[in-house]
């Protein structure tokens, strides 16, 4: 079977943006302060991603969406789903 797996985006334009500012920010702030925990780098680079990507891992598991685009439910692609 070729069919591939799509990640579905859960998160609107806003919640992106959002996420662009507070990265660059928790970056920025690391880089200029100095030694301000080992956390910031990382939080800051997973929100670049989760921006970047369109989705969130932890809204994908708590069933949050704030795209304002709705998802067909998922179906296995066996006879019985038909």
């Amino acid at each position: 079977m070729t069919a591939q797996k799509r990640i579905q985006k859960n998160l609107a334009n806003w919640d992106r943006a959002a996420r662009v500012v507070a990265g660059l920010a928790l970056l920025l702030y690391w880089a200029l302060s100095g030694n301000m925990g080992w956390w910031m780098p990382i939080v800051g680079t997973a929100l670049l991603v989760n921006a970047a990507m369109g989705t969130c891992g932890l809204y994908a598991l708590l069933g949050i969406s704030t795209c304002p685009i709705k998802h067909p439910p998922k179906t296995s692609g066996t006879k019985a789903d038909e």
